[in-house]
């Protein structure tokens, strides 16, 4: 399989993994919806709330499929797209409005993944073998400690303040862990499904507190009445542009691309617009 192959391969896994993980979301409102409906038969709930928890703990199992193929960054950067089958789920099975500047959204969405995506394949992939471990370690507690330090302080701040804080911070911690499982997958022939030898395992084993952290976030978030549409956002965007912006730092190998610096920019765009608050939700909330 030629490198380019390899990296749509991955590519097309995240596409998978990032809606299947976006549903996961509609799926357990919807089971929400249904135990506050006093006709519907509350196991029937309960089962498509379960469905919906078992849907989002899939997600280190599509990083590790395509991990397989090529580094994390061609996984990653697809994750936006996930929220088109958010945004059609919500509409068709839950019936929430769709706004004329969430459909621009959705095709600004489009534009930004492609850009990210094209940039990524036309160059050489960038190999996680023999990235600096200790960087990427040392980045990791920076992060995990600015993370919590940052949600402490702003604790009597100004809510928009506390959804930024909250979804930057999840949404590194995610990314973190899908890169950090892209190092321990990796060796001099390319990505394995598992790792190989004690060191990498031990990296491997540790990535998995990447997303209980980020799922600790999300529910401290909550905790905090942060609005979901503002702090995913924000996650969301964290999650496509660290890996894009870490993987160089720990390879050393220079800079970003500028096309995927370019698509990063255009896909924080259409995210905001896509699940930002509309002006009847504000409303109904003030």
């Amino acid at each position: 399989m030629t490198p380019v192959l390899a990296a749509a391969v991955a590519m097309l896994i995240g596409v998978a993994g990032t809606s299947t993980i976006h549903l996961s979301k509609g799926v357990m409102k919807l089971g929400v919806v249904r135990l506050r409906t006093p006709e519907y038969d509350r196991r029937r709930a309960r089962a498509i709330y379960a469905i919906g928890i078992a849907m989002n703990f899939t997600n280190p199992i599509w990083v590790i499929a395509a991990n397989r193929f090529a580094p994390t960054v061609y996984y990653t950067s697809v994750y936006g797209l996930g929220l088109i089958a958010l945004l059609l789920f919500s509409r068709s099975v839950l019936h929430e409005p769709l706004v004329g500047r969430q459909i621009l959204g959705v095709a600004v969405l489009a534009v930004g993944t492609v850009t990210i995506g094209l940039s990524e394949l036309s160059g050489d992939p960038i190999s996680l073998y023999g990235a600096s471990r200790p960087r990427l370690l040392w980045f990791a507690a920076l992060w995990i400690g600015g993370g919590v330090i940052a949600a402490l302080v702003t604790r009597r701040g100004r809510l928009r303040v506390q959804e930024l804080v909250f979804g930057v911070a999840g949404g590194g911690l995610a990314a973190l862990e899908a890169v950090v499982k892209g190092v321990s997958q990796t060796g001099p022939d390319g990505g394995a499904f598992l790792p190989t030898g004690a060191a990498n395992w031990a990296l491997f084993i540790v990535s998995f507190a990447g997303a209980a952290g980020a799922f600790g976030m999300i529910q401290w978030s909550f905790a905090r009445s942060c609005r979901a549409s503002i702090m995913g956002a924000a996650y969301t965007v964290t999650y496509v542009a660290l890996p894009l912006l870490l993987t160089p730092f720990i390879v050393g190998s220079g800079i970003p691309r500028a096309g995927a610096l370019l698509g990063l920019l255009v896909l924080a765009v259409g995210i905001v617009m896509v699940a930002g608050e509309t002006r009847q939700a504000a409303a109904a909330r003030a």
